[in-house]
């Protein structure tokens, strides 16, 4: 009797040592499709160095012990873990197996098959690419097979970067799996539908409304569906497949976004800072806090592994301070008790997750899916909250638009009879200005009168230039560009019979021009009874001092300087010359189909400078045929065409140019046609003046 008890004894510390278990598959199936975590043994190896190959070879030694609830849950960890079993076909035919193991967010998860020939590994965790995982599923699992009446030997290795490592152990035949896999699909397709819904609807009414509040919760509902999407594995299969740093922070750091969120968008429903700015300061200063614990998460290292039991305390506690304060403010002010419930059954859902991590509660369905459930029912009642504020915040609106329009349509009363007292005396006013704009026009109009009998007729013209044409388009109803035209013998010794026409652009346009223009014509007409006057240079500088001496006398507060650009021509047709003098205007001859450019002095009429000189003549001999053309600067500066730029002198010397053989009067309308039509959509920025005259 001794003897047995020693080798029990004996046998006992061998399985200890060795851990090894067994699963026996028959006809009955008693031990599958179910949590069997406490018929098997575990061992930790705090070092994460052992191999396989030392294990297999029996070079290390490990202590096991027996698990003693269907899911275990090792707590958070950064160890290995082994669990040594071997599995019995009995069946005389071969099974497909699906061995589950740990959650989808364990950094280390290798099954090792070991027979006599070789060690055949099966990988899996989020520490790996998502591709070399042997069962390309957001779990942890593998597939196995065992052929009829065989046995296989098998080590599974775990390991953690410090988050807790739950086990349950299912050996799920694999039609089954596959049920429960759809099934879990389903329900997660409609989990995460629920929250992208929720997610669209209260971004819209944020949009719509522009309340914090909105803004948050939608944010915490989007951080709250990444949680739970770390949670079962999919972040490693979808955003992040390459595993590693992004795949293992992903969970901490969606899980301190989500307490961050959550925190502000209760602090801004509950209107914590209205309500108490103490309890603001606290709201604040958890919100810093999980800020800080998942920023630090980020660090590798102790950080990163100290964060995970962080970040789960301040869930809870962060969770239960909004109840607490909701509970507290409601005494005062309205909370909806939607809200209340739903962070309670948050709550809840919480504890009873935990005390499944602590193995408290040994009810995997119920521990593993508590979390997930009440974030959902919490979504749903706190949505329900957001839709009642929705209808509050329209209802709000709409009264105060009802005030509002109350309001307005005093304001629009008073407004009536302030508008017909104002009317009243804006057609007073109206009516003296019509009065005003009537007599000023009329005296514009007189003016035109004025000017139009000092310019010389079109008759005129024609009679001594019958080769001919004026273009003349003043910009308003009078002009700042003048022509003067006159039949003269000079005075000289040899006296010559001369016709002499002038082309004039004055300071200005509108009125002021037309007074300057009214000025240059009389000096122009004086300097015809000047016996000293017998050329068109000592004509300008008769101009010149007429104009300066008009327009700036001695006793004169100030200088004024007006004045004007001219070209003034004296055409000897007997003996064919042309004596040419120009102030700034130059003079344009056509002969032989090219263009002649004769410059003027660069001074302007009225200029009285020091550098002031005497201007000076060009006598030009003629030919039959010649085109002479004077203008002032109104065509080329006009802004038009498609581009709306000036019109400029290149374009309007290759103008002239390429009308200069056609008769005078249709080369006058070709020009107002070629004008209206550059300047169409434009207004006219000056008054515009071309004298075109045939030799």
């Amino acid at each position: 009797m001794k003897g047995l008890l020693i080798l029990l004894c004996f046998l006992t510390g061998v399985l200890s040592l060795f851990g090894q278990d067994k699963l026996v598959v028959d006809g009955e199936g008693e031990m599958l499709n179910k949590p069997l975590a406490n018929n098997f043994h575990i061992a930790e190896d705090p070092t994460g160095k052992i191999t396989i190959e030392e294990l297999v070879e029996g070079d290390v030694e490990l202590s096991f012990t027996k698990m003693e609830a269907p899911v275990a849950n090792l707590d958070f960890t950064t160890s290995n873990f082994w669990v040594h079993f071997e599995i019995e076909n009995k069946k005389d035919k071969s099974v497909f197996l699906v061995l589950e193991t740990a959650r989808p967010i364990t950094n280390l998860v290798d099954l090792f098959e070991v027979s006599k020939d070789e060690i055949v590994i099966y990988r899996s965790g989020d520490g790996i690419p998502f591709t070399e995982k042997t069962q390309k599923s957001s779990c942890s699992c593998f597939r196995l097979y065992l052929p009829a009446h065989t046995t296989k030997e098998y080590w599974l290795q775990m390991g953690s970067d410090g988050e807790i490592i739950s086990l349950p152990m299912i050996f799920w035949e694999e039609a089954q799996f596959n049920f429960v896999s759809t099934n879990k699909t389903f329900f997660v397709g409609i989990f995460y539908g629920v929250f992208l819904f929720v997610a669209i609807i209260y971004l819209t009414f944020y949009f719509i409304l522009k309340d914090k509040s909105f803004l948050f919760y939608v944010l915490y509902v989007i951080a709250s569906a990444l949680l739970q999407f770390s949670l079962d594995g999919f972040t490693h299969q979808y955003f992040f497949p390459s595993g590693g740093y992004l795949t293992q922070h992903s969970v901490l750091v969606s899980a301190g976004i989500t307490v961050l969120f959550v925190l502000l968008y209760s602090r801004t429903y509950l209107k914590v800072k209205e309500y108490s700015r103490k309890w603001d300061a606290v709201f604040t200063s958890f919100a810093g806090l999980v800020i800080l614990v998942t920023v630090l998460s980020l660090i590798p290292g102790a950080l990163y592994r100290m964060s995970y039991p962080i970040i789960n305390g301040m869930s809870l506690i962060s969770t239960v301070f909004i109840l607490i304060a909701a509970i507290v403010i409601g005494r005062k002010h309205k909370v909806h008790p939607l809200f209340i419930s739903g962070v309670t059954v948050l709550i809840i859902g919480a504890i009873i997750f935990i005390l499944g991590n602590f193995s408290v509660i040994n009810v995997p369905a119920l521990t593993q899916n508590s979390l997930k459930v009440s974030t959902l029912i919490e979504i749903l009642c706190l949505s329900i909250v957001m839709a009642a504020k929705y209808k509050q915040l329209q209802e709000e609106k709409e009264e105060a638009q009802a005030r509002l329009l109350t309001e307005l349509e005093g304001i629009n009363e008073r407004l009536e009879i302030q508008v017909k007292e104002r009317t009243a005396q804006i057609e007073h006013q109206k009516h003296e200005i019509e009065v005003q704009n009537k007599d000023i026009l009329d005296s514009i109009k007189y003016a035109q009168r004025i000017q139009k009998a000092i310019l010389p007729s079109d008759k005129k013209f024609k009679s001594l230039l019958p080769e001919s044409f004026v273009m003349f388009r003043p910009r308003d109803i009078v002009s700042g560009d003048f022509y003067w035209i006159e039949s003269l013998t000079t005075t000289t010794d040899n006296p010559r019979e001369l016709i002499v026409y002038a082309t004039a652009d004055c300071t200005g346009h509108g009125v002021p021009g037309a007074f300057v223009s009214i000025v240059g014509n009389n000096f122009l007409n004086l300097s015809k009874t000047d016996r000293e006057v017998n050329t068109p240079a000592l004509a300008l500088d008769f101009l010149n001092k007429g104009i300066n001496k008009s327009f700036n006398t001695i006793d004169s507060d100030q200088m004024i300087r007006d004045g004007m650009d001219i070209a003034l021509c004296a055409l000897d047709l007997k003996s064919m010359k042309l004596q040419f003098a120009g102030a700034k205007n130059p003079l344009y001859l056509v002969r032989d189909g090219k263009l002649i450019v004769y410059k003027a002095d660069k001074q302007p009429i009225g200029y009285i400078g020091m550098d002031f000189k005497n201007f000076t003549d060009q006598e030009i001999d003629l030919e039959k045929g010649d085109v002479l053309y004077t203008f002032s600067d109104g065509f080329a500066d006009q802004f038009g065409g498609e581009q709306g730029k000036k019109y400029k002198y290149k374009r309007f010397k290759e103008f002239l140019l390429s009308i200069s053989s056609l008769p005078m009067d249709e080369q006058k309308k070709i020009l107002e046609s070629e004008f209206n039509d550059w300047k169409e959509g434009y207004e006219q920025l000056d008054d515009v003046l071309v004298i075109g005259v045939r030799i």
